[in-house]
């Protein structure tokens, strides 16, 4: 993935730590299982209305939808409590969380006059190969850890764009579609980590 477009997302995701924006089956959380992804049960926690300025802000850019969550971040917190059963989920992991199903869902709707809609996004993921989606993955990562190391082979986020119709230097649609996916690794990374918490 080029430097730029990581910076990019790993910018502009999760709020607090200046970070953009697996496990898509259900996770077991104590001792029960989920049937969605917590970033998805977290999300559905906000009204309506308060979706629609949200994805309203993230049309805008990554950093102003950002901070439209973060300015959520009290329901937010109440909310991921609900969905994960526990309270200690650290307050960063939060919007980083939400924001990763508010990108997905902003992006689906971008790109759907192109005729690609979630089910064709998640259905690119789901084929991905080990190495595309370990990569992808990587850079999901930096969402929670900021100090780590992400990926930087271009064929990986090409092999997905490909998957859906895409050309890598085809924007808006390349770079919308590469947040989608770098979003949905983001929402794997958070099921995982709050899953192998401590009780």
């Amino acid at each position: 993935m080029p430097t730029q477009t990581l910076s990019a997302i790993t910018s502009a995701m999760a709020s607090k730590r200046a970070l953009f924006i697996g496990l898509a089956a259900a996770v077991s959380l104590g001792g029960s299982a989920r049937a969605e992804p917590l970033s998805a049960c977290i999300w559905g926690k906000l009204s309506p209305a308060e979706h629609s300025r949200v994805l309203a802000a993230y049309a805008h850019d990554m950093a102003s939808g950002a901070a439209a969550l973060d300015k959520l971040s009290g329901k937010l917190k109440a909310g991921a409590a609900v969905c994960a059963k526990r309270r200690d989920i650290p307050a960063d992991w939060v919007p980083t969380l939400a924001g990763a199903e508010a990108v997905q869902t902003y992006v689906a709707s971008a790109l759907s006059g192109r005729g690609l809609d979630r089910p064709k996004l998640d259905a690119a993921w789901a084929a991905a190969p080990p190495n595309v989606a370990a990569c992808v993955r990587a850079n999901g990562r930096l969402a929670f850890y900021p100090n780590g190391t992400g990926c930087t082979d271009p064929t990986a986020s090409a092999w997905l764009l490909r998957r859906v119709g895409l050309a890598p230097n085809q924007p808006p649609a390349s770079l919308q579609a590469t947040y989608y996916f770098n979003a949905k690794a983001i929402g794997e990374w958070g099921d995982s980590l709050v899953a192998k918490l401590k009780r």
